[in-house]
């Protein structure tokens, strides 16, 4: 048996965490390939929280997707009925976008104060990362882990 697991070791490639895409900031293993250094870094600087803001927090392949849509489903239950809601025509991540993958992606520091509330925003980060906005204010976090 020990044989066995020696062999499979050592038949494993041994591919670092770089190679990958991934690296360590603030004690945490980023995809940077997917959500850059530079895009976390403004986001925790300039995101302004407000107190009705919904945040979706969840890992990577946790059910995200269908989170996203059942919380806005449930925020928009008011200004749509089923045969029209977005989530017809469109993925939840386009109607919940990611704080780090999308917003701040994108714009290193986005006006997101044109976005009706209850703004509903997304991310993948622990919460350690998060903005201080968001740990200071009284908006809700859905977490998914």
């Amino acid at each position: 048996m020990e044989s066995k697991k020696s062999s499979l070791a050592s038949s494993t490639p041994n591919i670092s965490p770089s190679a990958q895409g991934l690296t360590q900031f603030q004690g945490f293993w980023i995809p940077t390939r997917i959500a850059p250094i530079s895009s976390i870094i403004s986001f925790q600087k300039y995101f302004q929280a407000l107190d009705e803001d919904i945040i979706v927090a969840s890992n990577p392949k946790a059910g995200t997707t269908w989170l996203k849509a059942l919380v806005f489903t449930i925020v928009n239950r008011h200004s749509y009925k089923l045969s029209n809601t977005p989530l017809n025509s469109a993925n939840p991540h386009q109607l919940i976008s990611h704080f780090e993958i999308k917003f701040y992606k994108e714009n290193l520091n986005p006006d997101l104060s044109k976005i009706p509330s209850p703004r509903l925003f997304s991310t993948h980060l622990p919460y350690p990362m998060l903005a201080d906005s968001i740990k200071r204010s009284n908006c809700r976090i859905v977490l998914q882990r």
